[in-house]
């Protein structure tokens, strides 16, 4: 044990604010980085061979997935309509749920040719990024033995573990992968304004927005509390022109997505109130405490005293390092934890753990748009990644008297860790419902034979339509399919009386239709399904799914903004390695 400063900055770099800390020597960057890949393994390689946790979102995202998959080897690469959901009736949760996971699901799944590997292997990627992005996040401030704690730290935290195993939140799991980018970045912009940093929280932050939407919501809000925490306000100005920068460019990456997404947000049925604001989403079921929160029957029946005891354990993080922080005495001969990132560190987690609250009840009821989160718990992604952090900070007070480690307290940090890792086990890992390969295969061979979530269903969409799935049919006109694809098809229709033809595909505006080569207005059903005119000769019908003309050139924008992003930033990896060349 010994006492040492800051590490130095790399050169041209403005340093941080220095504060003295207390480093547990022997780990070696390599020992660290296989020692955080060890611990990832052992948290996500069970799913590899136990099975792929079961839940109610499962087949919903590798329905998203398998639309992207479709479309990526059909060389569309971005897929406007998933026609195989819902028995081929089709859905629209692809043109709102950002693509980022999924693309990555996708492409995994074409390179080993197997969804149950493409789940398992993306998973261990994202939960390594996440470690990988909170032991350099914490770099910039402490030692290399304590950053691998907090990225220790931030692996087992149970929410973490709930997330893949117990609620299958497979997208917020990957969002909390890129997470922890966006706390390093802005840290760097705020400490150094250099705009390489400007650019890299540009790049996360849009990685984020690109890969769950409530996640990025609340990484916001919460990156907000935590820049005005840590910002040099004396070097105001030069942050803010960086960090406005840095939100132009997150625009202008994001737009290609945002701009199909918005205008249509009135047209999906997740959007409704019964989706965010009753019955099961209703968010105020899931204030912590929930237990008084739920009705009786609710909590026991949905298990929901584990939610309450992730808040908890959670909250035990951050109150130890508030307890190292205010009761530390100078019997350490240091004061380590007075630099500016572990006050950050605890509001933030500190507001977090509130706005999961019922203390926060007031503020859920006013923003509606928070409401749309659905699950108030899904602030604890915030609140994991500032407890993983400050008890990394914590850690050397918690089991250091004077200059040698107590043998009490350190018995306690470890009692501490095993209580979390059996949470972990007892509680996520084990209670799971894990699909054998062989099942899981099953279910996804299956998974266009039934419905998927209403919830991104169009809103004039009604479960009547599945009682008649003839895909084209015109009454007693015989009707001959030449074409069906996913955002496509084509009918010929014999002459006759019917003066329409109704097809098993769920009405959307962009759907636009010819007859005999003109135009012709599509409509639709009472039960949502699409109809189209036919006169009363022989009829030649194509219907296509046409994205609207305004969405092309915001593609391209956010195209060429991407290529400047990668393009500048290797151009900067170049020049920083031929700098010691010179």
């Amino acid at each position: 044990m010994e006492t040492t400063d800051k590490p130095d900055v790399a050169p041209g770099q403005v340093p941080a604010e220095r504060s003295d800390t207390i480093e547990i020597t022997g780990l070696s960057t390599r020992l660290s980085i296989l020692i955080i890949l060890l611990v990832v393994a052992a948290l996500i390689l069970p799913i590899a061979f136990m099975g792929i946790p079961d839940g109610y979102d499962l087949m919903q995202h590798v329905r998203f997935a398998a639309s992207y998959h479709d479309a990526i080897v059909s060389g569309e690469i971005m897929p406007k309509w998933a026609g195989g959901d819902n028995f081929g009736f089709g859905s629209i949760g692809i043109r709102y749920y950002p693509p980022l996971a999924y693309c990555g699901l996708a492409l995994t799944r074409i390179v080993t040719g197997s969804w149950y590997d493409s789940f398992w292997i993306t998973s261990f990627f994202w939960m390594a990024l996440g470690s990988f992005g909170v032991y350099a996040w914490l770099k910039e401030w402490t030692t290399n033995t304590l950053a691998t704690a907090a990225a220790i730290a931030y692996a087992i935290v149970p929410y973490h573990t709930f997330q893949i195993y117990q609620a299958v939140l497979y997208s917020e799991f990957a969002a909390s992968g890129i997470l922890p980018f966006c706390f390093l970045f802005l840290t760097r912009v705020c400490n150094r304004r250099r705009w390489i940093d400007a650019v890299l929280f540009s790049v996360a932050y849009s990685s984020l927005i690109l890969t769950h939407i409530p996640s990025a919501i609340i990484a916001t809000i919460s990156l907000a509390v935590y820049g005005l925490v840590i910002v040099d306000w004396k070097k105001f100005v030069d942050t803010a022109l960086k960090l406005g920068a840095a939100f132009v460019l997150t625009g202008l990456s994001v737009a290609f997505h945002l701009a199909k997404a918005m205008p249509e947000i009135e047209w999906v049925k997740h959007n409704s109130p019964q989706f965010f604001a009753s019955g099961y989403y209703d968010y105020k079921t899931y204030l912590f405490p929930i237990y008084f929160s739920a009705t009786w029957t609710k909590y026991v029946e949905k298990m929901l005293w584990h939610y309450d005891s992730i808040v908890l354990l959670t909250l035990l993080f951050l109150l130890a390092t508030l307890a190292a922080y205010l009761f530390t005495k100078k019997e350490t001969g240091i004061r380590a934890i007075g630099s500016k990132l572990v006050p950050a560190v605890m509001i933030t987690g500190g507001f977090a753990l509130v706005m999961l609250s019922v203390t926060s009840t007031t503020i859920w009821h006013s923003i509606s748009f928070l409401q749309k989160i659905q699950f108030p718990w899904r602030w604890l992604s915030v609140a994991s990644l500032m407890g993983a952090a400050g008890f990394a900070f914590a850690l050397p007070f918690l089991v250091v008297k004077g200059r040698n480690i107590s043998r009490l307290r350190g018995y306690a940090v470890v009692a501490f860790v095993l209580i979390i890792l059996l949470d972990d086990v007892s509680q996520n890992v084990i209670p799971s419902v894990p699909l054998s390969r062989e099942v899981f295969g099953q279910k996804i061979e299956k998974m266009y034979d039934e419905e998927a979530c209403d919830c991104w269903w169009p809103i004039w969409a009604q479960r009547e339509a599945f009682d008649r799935r003839t895909q084209a049919d015109a009454g007693e006109r015989k009707t001959t399919i030449t074409e069906w694809k996913d955002a496509s098809r084509k009918i010929d229709a014999t002459p006759g009386t019917t003066p329409e033809m109704r097809l098993a595909t769920f009405y959307h505006p962009y759907w636009k239709a010819t007859v005999n080569g003109a135009e012709t207005p599509v409509g639709r059903s009472n039960d949502g399904s699409i109809v189209v005119p036919l006169p009363a000769e022989a009829a030649s019908i194509a219907i296509n799914f046409t994205e609207p003309r305004f969405l092309m050139p915001v593609e391209l924008l956010s195209l060429f903004t991407w290529i400047a992003l990668l393009v500048y930033l290797a151009g900067y990896l170049v020049m920083r390695f031929k700098r010691p060349l010179q």
